[in-house]
């Protein structure tokens, strides 16, 4: 029995973090996407985050690594949460997307 894709919600503000990645690279804007479809469908896993001194409180919130393929170690990050919970989840929410440089995911997210 395979298990059912998570539904995925990004909040407002990630669609102006995903456009504000082509300052970067232009090809980094279709990454954060696919990595969360990959997220939904359970083919990639994030890492929890908890207290950060740099950023506040993420606790509830995972995080997982991205960049355009080749580059390493990947430079951004998308934050997000499983809702209704960590224990039976069946959404995905999406946070923040952003460079890891600054803590700025982290620091939009929290």
């Amino acid at each position: 029995m395979s298990r059912r894709s998570y539904h995925r919600v990004l909040l407002p503000e990630v669609l102006d973090d995903i456009r504000a990645l082509a300052m970067f690279d232009e090809a980094l804007i279709d990454v954060p996407l696919q990595t969360i479809t990959d997220l939904a469908n359970h083919a990639k896993v994030g890492k929890a985050l908890g207290e950060r001194h740099v950023s506040g409180d993420l606790t509830g919130c995972l995080r997982i690594r991205f960049d355009v393929p080749g580059i390493r170690p990947e430079r951004f990050r998308v934050v997000y949460r499983l809702a209704p919970n960590e224990t039976i989840p069946d959404t995905i929410e999406v946070i923040s997307v952003g460079p890891r440089g600054g803590h700025a995911a982290y620091r939009a997210a929290a």
